[in-house]
């Protein structure tokens, strides 16, 4: 297969199955002078599939959660479907929760998306993905507070009674639906203030890419406290206190995802959770950062306490 060729039923499962595209839908690509090339193929794709489709690129943002140019927001607002393929992250943005929330645009968010990740999780069984991650969200519904470990150190608690717990099935046919493309987690955000304990992340970090060596956060009153990263503190020091915020918890489901250092696909992989620090109003939060970063840890283990106080492992597999 040629390195720069995007098979048309990638495109058309991304258009038909996971946006639900009807006829007569206009699509937009959103993209920066890094992830042209890709959006590119896509659009070609569109455009011989007979799809009214509009490819606008723009300057790359500094980090993820950056707002795009009014311009590009604006046009978000216009689209029936709208792929985010950007170098860094615009899911949480208020731009693209507006489109979605008031103008009921459906959006898939593909930061830092290769054409490899497309090629190899893309095509999959979502009705399984979705069975799966319902099972999942269903467990964690019936919890006041989880516990959160994992081999590589991680022993988090967090409070998360109350929390909308998010399934990333890959269907966003609804009016106003939103996630990622490779798609396959359930996450939620942990309540402000209530996450303690360790965080090792040893498998990637945004913006640091796969990592060699794992980085260690104290976690206090739900606040990443001590990073032994001095390269995270650095992407971080801009956004201050709010930028520590333990803003998700996220369990990984896609089963062709694989851990390569693209985050996008990393925090979908199976037998993978994630934390992320910073924003978190996209999954009903309080907290509006500038950054979402999110770093990916490996096999985790999920233990719900009831409210009867019984604790319970969750079966991610």
């Amino acid at each position: 297969m040629h390195t720069q060729m995007l098979p048309k039923r990638i495109t058309e499962t991304m258009l038909k199955t996971c946006l639900g595209h009807r006829r007569g839908e206009s699509v937009l690509l959103v993209t920066d002078e890094i992830l042209c090339g890709v959006a590119t193929l896509l659009f070609n794709n569109c455009l011989s599939l007979g799809i009214e489709a509009t490819l606008i690129t723009m300057r790359s943002r500094t980090m993820h959660g950056e707002e795009p140019p009014r311009l590009v927001a604006r046009a978000m607002r216009d689209a029936d479907i709208v792929f985010l393929l950007t170098s860094w992250s615009l899911s949480h943005t208020k731009a693209r929760n507006r489109a979605c929330k008031k103008y009921g645009v459906r959006i898939a968010s593909l930061p830092s998306v290769t054409l490899e990740v497309l090629r190899r999780s893309i095509h999959i069984d979502y009705a399984a993905l979705d069975k799966h991650a319902r099972r999942i969200a269903a467990r964690l519904r019936q919890a006041s507070r989880i516990r959160v470990t994992a081999p590589g150190g991680t022993d988090l608690t967090m409070e998360i009674g109350g929390r909308r717990i998010c399934i990333d099935n890959g269907l966003y046919l609804e009016t106003g639906a939103f996630g990622n493309l490779p798609a396959g987690e359930v996450c939620l955000s942990p309540r402000e203030g209530t996450t303690n304990g360790r965080l090792v992340i040893d498998g990637s970090f945004a913006g640091l890419g796969k990592l060699h060596k794992p980085v260690t956060i104290t976690v206090k009153d739900g606040y990443a406290t001590a990073i032994s990263s001095s390269r995270l503190e650095r992407l971080l020091r801009p956004f201050g206190r709010k930028g520590r915020t333990i803003a998700e918890l996220g369990i990984g489901l896609n089963p062709r995802a694989r851990m390569t250092g693209v985050v996008l696909e990393d925090e979908k992989a199976l037998k993978t959770a994630h934390i992320a620090l910073g924003n978190n109003v996209s999954f009903g939060g309080k907290v509006a950062a500038g950054c979402h970063l999110d770093g990916v840890f490996l096999s985790p283990k999920i233990t719900v306490v009831l409210p009867s106080g019984r604790e319970k492992a969750v079966r991610l597999r």
